[in-house]
C-alpha cells in the first residue's frame, strides 16, 4: 500500500513538472511573439520668460517682475524672450498674467519714439504731426530721439504804424521728435531695408504739452515760416533767446541810415 502511495506522488509530481514547464514555454514564446513598443522620446525643453506676477500695460519690467521656466519646445512660439536681459527695462504693451508667457512683440522700447508712440508718451503730452518743411528734416539730419528747437518768423502789426514787420523767435524749445512719418511707397521700403535714405519725410511728430500744440498749430495756420534747430543730446536746459525784428538789429549791429546831403 506504502509502495503503490508512493507511485502516485511520483507521477502527480511529473505531471505538475510537466506543466510547469509547458505554461513557462507558453509564457516564454508568447512575449517573442508580442511587438515591443518602441520607446517614448522625451520633448525637448527649452528656457523661457515668464511674468512672475499680474503686470499692467505700460509696466516697466523690473528683475523681480520676471522668471525662467522650462517648457516643451513644440508648445513655445517663435519669438518668446528667452532670457531675463532681454525683459528687464522694457515696457509691456499688453496686460500679462501671472505665469504667462512674455514675447518679444509684447515688449517696446520706453523711449517716446517709433510705432509705439501712444504707448511709450506721458500722459500729460499729446502727440502732433506737422509738415516737414524744414531743411533739416527735408536732408534726413534729424531723427526720432532727436531733441529740437522750432524758430518761427511771422509778420506782426507794427504799433501806431499801419504797417506790419518781420519777427522771428525760438517759439519751443527742447521738443523731442518721436517719429518721422515717410511715404508708404515700396521704394522707400526697400531703401529702408537697405539701410538707405529714402525719399524726404512728409511729416515730423513731436510729443508735446496740449497748450504748445495749440500753439504750434496757430503759428502754422497763420502761416509762419518755420526753421528745426538740433540740440546736444544732453542740452535739455531752456535758452533765453529775445525775438528779432528790425529794431534788435539796429541796437545790436548799430545799423544807421544814412542821411542825404
Amino acid at each position: 500500500m506504502k509502495k503503490r502511495t508512493g507511485c502516485i506522488w511520483i507521477v502527480t509530481g511529473v505531471v505538475l513538472a510537466l506543466l510547469a514547464g509547458a505554461l513557462a514555454f507558453y509564457a516564454i514564446m508568447r512575449a517573442s511573439l508580442t511587438p515591443t513598443k518602441p520607446p517614448v522620446p522625451e520633448t525637448p525643453k527649452v528656457k523661457v520668460v515668464v511674468a512672475s506676477r499680474a503686470i499692467a500695460i505700460r509696466e516697466l519690467l523690473q528683475v523681480g517682475d520676471v522668471e525662467t521656466r522650462s517648457a516643451p519646445a513644440d508648445v513655445v512660439p517663435e519669438n518668446v524672450v528667452g532670457s531675463v536681459e532681454e525683459a528687464v527695462g522694457r515696457m509691456v504693451a499688453i496686460p500679462l498674467a501671472p505665469g504667462e508667457m512674455i514675447l518679444a512683440s509684447q515688449l517696446i522700447s520706453p523711449t517716446i519714439k517709433g510705432e509705439a508712440l501712444a504707448l511709450t508718451m506721458e500722459k500729460s503730452k499729446v502727440a502732433m504731426a506737422f509738415p516737414a518743411s524744414d531743411l533739416m528734416t527735408r536732408n534726413n539730419l534729424v531723427k526720432p530721439g532727436d531733441r529740437v528747437d522750432l524758430l518761427f518768423s511771422i509778420e506782426v502789426s507794427v504799433p501806431g504804424k499801419d504797417t506790419v514787420e518781420l519777427v522771428t523767435f525760438n517759439a519751443l524749445q527742447n521738443l523731442e521728435i518721436a517719429a518721422l512719418i515717410h511715404p508708404l511707397d515700396l521704394e522707400s521700403k526697400a531703401k529702408a531695408e537697405a539701410g538707405v535714405k529714402g525719399a524726404q519725410p512728409l511729416a515730423i511728430v513731436f510729443a508735446l504739452d496740449p497748450q504748445d500744440a495749440l500753439v504750434l498749430k496757430y503759428l502754422k495756420d497763420k502761416g509762419g515760416d518755420i526753421d528745426i534747430v538740433l540740440r546736444a543730446p544732453d542740452a535739455k536746459e531752456r535758452f533765453t533767446t529775445r525775438p528779432v525784428h528790425m529794431d534788435y538789429l539796429t541796437d545790436r549791429y548799430q545799423l544807421r541810415v544814412p542821411v542825404q546831403p
